[in-house]
């Protein structure tokens, strides 16, 4: 998510990095919609707007209607 986040201001980092990893979900499961849930949404929120995470795991799940649904793999 580190190109996401680049070349915009600071106080917009962590919503680019969401938006960021919806477009990169979309392009590579050929989807229709994507949606990420809540805990994906924390983990990229987690350090704050001006400072989001910029690598995470997540495991995608496509349903028959194109719909992808973005979870998180926690790392202990």
């Amino acid at each position: 998510m580190r190109r996401g986040i680049e070349k915009v201001p600071p106080y917009k980092r962590a919503a680019a990095a969401a938006k960021y990893l919806r477009s990169f979900i979309k392009r590579h499961m050929k989807a229709a919609d994507v949606k990420l849930t809540q805990e994906v949404n924390n983990e990229i929120f987690s350090r704050g707007m001006k400072d989001p995470r910029v690598r995470i795991r997540v495991m995608c799940s496509k349903d028959d209607k194109k719909t992808v649904t973005v979870n998180l793999i926690r790392q202990e």
